[in-house]
């Protein structure tokens, strides 16, 4: 067989996929076995499923390149290409079995490798950054890459924040390869335990058509008020995010609904790939699965997985707040109109309930501590078992045989995403560097928590550019959160703030890799959707702040009344800010009006960091000042641009 032949390429693939089904079939079943007592959870347990992780991403890998091959015939470097996946993918896969076959033994004599264990745990190091390489990208490789090797040689460099001990490499390889709960077994552990079941849940509600629904829904809103377009992104995307938890992946899966609708509607291209990309990055977010973050962010504390999930809640909702009424604002600043599509109530009624019953399903067994395993095997039980009673619109069995498929290779590449950035946290922790780093920038910045918590915020966009959430969110927690301690400000409160920083680093340029999906959909320029991304997402900027200053935001469900003036001091923030940043209340604004609005913003963030209540009267009656000023104001014959 050619394998430079098409026919043949096609005839590969198909067998790969096949494999790959295969594999995804099996890991599936022993994560079942696993989650019902019978597979003991030892270093074997992560190690057997790191190694199906590693070949399964090896052969999604080798997929890609073949796929590619089959697309474009004069793809450049097949060969080239083909022969690096084939490598990540033995390496990674022998090296994985090899530490599986061996683990009992790894994990007694560690760190006192012999000189053949040291060769495999390298050649397994080796094929884990490639195909990371291959599926997350060059610039997270890059980072665990320099994380390794900081490990291992660090001890050379002078400087007293950069330098550490000198290890011996059979140490180091203990923390990097070989120690099979930690390094690249480190995460392995939330990856199979928690996470795994969850991404599955996710993949069988798109099975059984929950997006379609979604979508209907926003359209129903979008047909009743101003800008309706908008509709089914905020409120499809926002919803469909919240259990994908990827941004990017979201943005392509419901982009391509939401994206062509608002531009028909009269939405720029850029704003339409804005505004997907927002809502979209919402998901990181919004509970239940906030983009796999806070699995690590309970691991680092030792907390309850749904106890973090809760405190998610209020802030969440108010991230989304924040979009919508940025976007209702753009919406009446540029006379856009309703919707006028026509809606299938059937999909709605169909398909919702198996959406509804399942998720608040899920929801209550998280609440009530049962594990996300086994929460998320609850949840796609009962969607398929009500989607065989939604009619005309019951999946076919090949459909969801597909969603199951994606599902189990969506959650390969999450495991191995989570897999390789384990290295990455053991140098920082180990060497000490995270704690030195703290220290360094509580003496060279200025004393005074705001600057410094605005410096943290500035430092978590630039730690984060390029990165998925996850590891977005571990490289600035390890590089930030000790300094922020060191401020006083609370170990979870710490970790929440550069958590959402990290997200916000999905839309900020030079990177935005959300808002860069968004416009190539949108077909608009990226740094103008990068513009206007972070127009939108600066309506939310005020919450991480918010629950430093005020962290009654982040205990729900235990609410009291002190809640409320926070809650409506974010609003009036998120309020004033979109009318500045969009020059528009009931009319267009000049310049200096949009200022006043600008001015008003910083008051209120202004009230939000300030312990006395009279700045909360102050920031609100000066709001209310302004908003019957510029509202009886009658406007010019020729209105400026405004902040638009």
């Amino acid at each position: 067989m050619n394998a430079a032949d098409p026919g043949a390429l096609v005839l590969i693939n198909r067998r790969l996929r096949v494999l790959t089904g295969i594999a995804g079939g099996a890991l599936t079943l022993y994560v079942t076995l696993a989650l019902f007592g019978l597979v003991r959870s030892s270093s074997q347990h992560y190690a057997a499923f790191t190694f199906a992780v590693m070949l399964m991403a090896g052969l999604i890998s080798v997929r890609a390149v073949v796929a590619e091959r089959i697309l474009d015939s004069g793809s450049r470097w097949f060969r080239t290409r083909l022969g690096v996946a084939l490598t990540g993918l033995l390496l990674a896969s022998a090296g994985g079995l090899y530490i599986l076959y061996h683990a009992k033994r790894l994990e007694v004599a560690a760190p006192y490798f012999d000189n053949f264990d040291m060769a495999v745990g390298l050649l397994f190091t080796a094929g884990v950054l490639i195909l990371t390489w291959l599926n997350w990208g060059a610039v997270l490789t890059l980072v665990i890459t320099a994380s390794i090797a900081y490990f291992f040689y660090g001890h050379l460099f002078e400087h007293p924040l950069l330098t550490h001990p000198e290890y011996q490499p059979n140490f180091v390889m203990n923390y990097v390869g070989l120690g099979t709960t930690q390094g690249f077994f480190w995460f392995a552990q939330t990856a199979v335990d928690d996470i795994y079941y969850l991404v599955l849940y996710a993949s069988v509600l798109f099975g059984i058509g929950m997006i379609y629904s979604i979508i209907e829904m926003g359209k129903a809103m979008g047909n009743r008020i101003p800008g309706g377009a908008a509709g089914p992104a905020v409120i499809g995307s926002g919803v469909v995010s919240s259990v994908m938890g990827v941004a990017v992946s979201n943005v392509v899966l419901t982009g391509r609904f939401t994206i062509p609708m608002m531009k028909k509607y009269g939405y720029s291209p850029a704003m339409a790939g804005a505004i997907e990309a927002a809502a979209s990055t919402s998901g990181q977010i919004m509970p239940p699965v906030l983009g796999l973050a806070a699995f690590i962010i309970a691991s680092f504390l030792g907390m309850k997985y749904i106890d973090v999930v809760k405190a998610a809640v209020i802030p969440g909702i108010l991230y989304m707040t924040g979009i919508a009424i940025a976007v209702m604002v753009y919406a009446k600043r540029h006379r856009l109109p309703k919707l006028s599509e026509t809606i299938d109530a059937g999909v709605i009624w169909r398909t919702f309930p198996s959406f509804l019953v399942s998720f608040v399903a899920v929801c209550w067994l998280l609440v009530n501590y049962y594990s996300p395993s086994v929460a998320g095997l609850a949840g796609c039980v009962i969607a398929l078992s009500l989607s065989l009673f939604q009619g005309r619109y019951r999946p076919r069995l090949g459909e969801l045989a597909l969603a199951l498929e994606e599902g189990q290779e969506l959650m390969a590449v999450l495991a191995l995403l989570l897999i390789a950035i384990g290295p990455l946290g053991q140098a920082f922790l180990t060497t000490g560097f995270s704690g030195r780093l703290g220290t360094y920038l509580i003496h060279v910045l200025p004393d005074n928590s705001l600057v410094l918590l605005i410096g943290a915020a500035i430092l978590s966009l630039i730690l984060g550019m390029g990165l998925p959430t996850p590891v977005a969110y571990l490289v600035v927690a390890l590089a930030l959160v000790p300094f922020l301690q060191l401020l006083g400000v609370k170990a979870f409160l710490a970790h929440y703030f550069v958590f959402y920083f990290a997200v916000y680093s999905a839309l900020s340029p030079p990177v935005a890799v959300a808002a860069l999906a968004g416009a190539k959909i949108a077909g608009a320029g990226f740094w103008e959707t990068c513009r206007e991304s972070m127009k939108l997402a600066a309506t939310t900027f005020i919450i991480p702040f918010a629950f430093v200053y005020r962290p009654q935001l982040l205990s729900f469900p235990n609410l009291g009344w002190d809640v409320v003036p926070p809650i409506v001091e974010i609003l009036l923030i998120q309020w004033t800010s979109s009318i500045a940043l969009f020059g528009h209340f009931r009319r267009p604004l000049s310049t200096v009006e949009s200022g006043l609005f600008g001015a008003a913003t910083l008051l209120g963030y202004w009230a939000m960091v300030t312990e006395a209540l009279y700045s909360t009267f102050v920031f609100a009656g000066a709001v209310a000042a302004l908003f019957v000023t510029v509202g009886v104001r009658r406007p010019r014959t020729v209105p400026s641009a405004g902040g638009v």
